[in-house]
């Protein structure tokens, strides 16, 4: 039996038992403060310095995105590494492990194939922007307004579609669903880049030469021409979609407190916008572009960490 005092003159006893009750209790009260200083802290003490692997395609947004979100991380203490690809083995590359994260996870249509295939192998941390689409789009004076119309006036796009990666979701929408939907076999699509579709757009629009190009928003584009998407009355590219960070499986038990930041990182229209036409208009290097927007919104990015 144990003797413990209370107060000058009073003694109290408990016996042997109930004083392990008391230190289990106590040890449960220290483990829970000891947890909870950790997640307040935002990560983990054995994350520090660890290299997160960002990898992405070369988009606008895509390529901005990456690069906010590699700023972020840097001021976090990670290391970072980026790697460029084309849309399958970016997605091949979360899936298997040799890459932690793509940002540029679109979904539900865009990527469906992809969600389809490697669903089982990836986690989606959250999404970081909203009320992206894709679809075909023309210059403001392009006088239709409807994909169902480009067969009546080919003459004047001279039969050619701008495209970008073949293995992107957008060309893959465009070749199995929109080129069949509406009879568009005596229609060129051409397999390039997001660069080389801009630069042909760029190219007819000074001219105001009527052009036609795979495209999505957001993207810069939109904020230095006077663009429309076509209507799609067949719904071949699907409707309104969001833009995920996805991890490669087990991310988030490795390194929660980056998990946690890319979970929390999102993007208005206006602030990713920002940053495509610095880079793609201005011409400023993508890792300069986003240090300059991350240091200059930090009330925006303290929501994130």
């Amino acid at each position: 039996m144990i003797r413990q005092g209370v107060g000058e003159g009073m003694w109290t006893t408990r016996t042997v038992r109930e004083e392990n009750v008391y230190k289990r209790l106590f040890a449960v009260i220290a483990a829970f403060l000891l947890t909870t200083s950790i997640l307040v802290s935002g990560c983990a003490p054995e994350e520090d310095g660890e290299t997160v692997n960002l990898i992405y395609v070369q988009w606008a947004c895509a390529e901005a995105q990456t690069h906010i979100a590699a700023a972020v991380l840097e001021d976090e203490g990670y290391g970072v590494e980026m790697t460029t690809v084309a849309a399958g083995p970016m997605w091949t590359g979360v899936a298997t492990g040799a890459a932690d994260v793509l940002v540029c996870g679109w979904l539900p249509y865009t990527h469906q194939s992809y969600i389809e295939e490697y669903g089982d192998d990836v986690e989606i941390l959250g999404t970081n922007f909203e009320g992206a689409r894709i679809g075909l789009v023309v210059p403001q004076y392009v006088d239709i307004n409807s994909i169902a119309e480009l067969n009546a006036v080919g003459d004047q796009f001279d039969w050619t579609i701008y495209g970008i990666e073949p293995g992107s979701g957008l060309m893959q929408h465009t070749y199995d669903s929109t080129v069949p939907e509406y009879d568009l076999d005596d229609w060129t699509v051409m397999d390039a880049s997001d660069m080389a579709m801009t630069v042909a757009l760029q190219q007819a629009y000074e001219n105001e030469e009527w052009v036609a190009v795979t495209g999505w928003a957001p993207h810069w584009k939109f904020f230095a021409f006077d663009l429309k998407f076509l209507d799609d009355p067949e719904n071949t590219y699907g409707g309104a979609e969001s833009i995920h960070s996805i991890a490669r499986e087990g991310f988030s038990l490795d390194m929660p407190g980056a998990a946690n930041i890319l979970a929390n990182f999102f993007l208005t229209e206006a602030q990713l916008g920002e940053v495509m036409y610095s880079i793609n208009v201005d011409g400023v290097d993508p890792a300069t572009a986003a240090r300059e927007w991350v240091d200059a919104n930090q009330d925006v990015v303290s929501g994130w960490v």
